[in-house]
């Protein structure tokens, strides 16, 4: 019975990890005016769903066993629905918030603070997804910085020069959604990770069905919720033309493509938001972004919620123990 609840809870995760992460896999595309809210989650639910269940399984099986030993979780079930609730609480606060947020960080903080509590962490694996968490944002929010700042007008001064205006628009647009759906399809492989992970860690299914099963729901959850999280992102920090779009939406795709293929859990939302930032910074200037009421509230909660669910699953692991 604690199982079948468990498991219920899982997919309910999924459920609320795709309406807040997984959305703002087009939230560029959509910011730009390109393609409608409608369109942009029903693309949203097929290509997470279709990543999920075709390369979710290397990242899966990083979250599910190799931060902490999998016995520690068997040994004691209370721990999964930890690492299961307080992720949810989190993500449901920020649905509410319309904040994106790192589901992923959310997650992993919740497992490395239940390792700590039991003095058994794989260390050298923690710290190279902290080394990625670290390094991504900051690379994207680098690249599209540089694009927006030196490369910008001179990529569409050289388009309106040499090419005619509809065929550029339609090139645009079509690299927009294709870009987009890319990026869609690594969300789903590197983010179905987040709900299955505890199922996995119980041996209760194996890395390849738990991501088929949990990549649904986070589709449908994406599909559903997802317009919310879409209109901040896209709408809520800059102005975004359709080149900036596609620079964000492919490094981001770039970078989770990586990612996944290596293992490593990454947040969605955090690159893509950085990448955004970037542009921001670029055309706005540095002040002005971070002054930027949506900006500002994002970095707080990105930086306050995974010390906060290191901290707490620490004591709640304690406590149970």
């Amino acid at each position: 019975m604690e199982l079948i609840f468990l498991s219920i809870l899982a997919l309910i995760l999924s459920f609320n990890i795709g309406a807040n992460n997984a959305a703002a896999s087009m939230a560029t595309a959509y910011g730009s005016n390109s393609i409608s809210k409608l369109g942009s989650v029903s693309l949203i639910f097929i290509f997470v769903f279709l990543g999920s269940t075709i390369g979710g399984e290397n990242v899966v099986q990083t979250v599910g066993k190799e931060l902490i030993p999998n016995t520690i979780l068997i040994d004691n079930i209370l721990y999964s629905f930890l690492i299961v609730v307080l992720p949810l609480a989190a993500i449901f606060v920020a649905n509410i918030l319309r904040m994106p947020i790192a589901t992923t960080h959310v997650v992993v903080c919740t497992i490395i603070g239940i390792g700590l509590a039991n003095e058994n962490i794989f260390e050298s694996n923690i710290i190279k997804i902290i080394a990625w968490w670290i390094i991504s944002p900051l690379a994207i929010w680098i690249i599209n910085y540089g694009i927006g700042k030196y490369l910008y007008f001179k990529i569409i001064n050289y388009l309106a020069t040499n090419y005619e205006e509809k065929k550029v628009d339609l090139v645009l647009k079509m690299a927009l959604i294709s870009s987009g759906c890319f990026l869609a399809f690594f969300a789903g492989a590197n983010n179905s990770a987040n709900a299955s992970a505890t199922l996995v860690s119980l041996d209760l299914i194996n890395a390849k069905d738990a991501a088929l099963i949990v990549g649904f729901f986070m589709a449908l959850g994406a599909l559903m919720f997802g317009g919310r999280i879409i209109e901040t992102v896209a709408k809520g920090i800059t102005d975004i033309c359709i080149i900036r779009a596609i620079s964000v939406q492919s490094t981001s795709g770039i970078f989770l493509c990586i990612a996944s293929i290596f293992g490593v859990p990454i947040s969605l939302a955090e690159i893509i938001t950085s990448g955004i930032i970037g542009f921001s910074c670029a055309n706005s200037g540095f002040s002005r972004t971070i002054k930027n009421t949506n900006v500002s509230k994002m970095i707080k909660l990105w930086t306050i919620t995974p010390i906060l669910c290191v901290l707490i699953s620490y004591f709640l692991a304690g406590f149970i123990k």
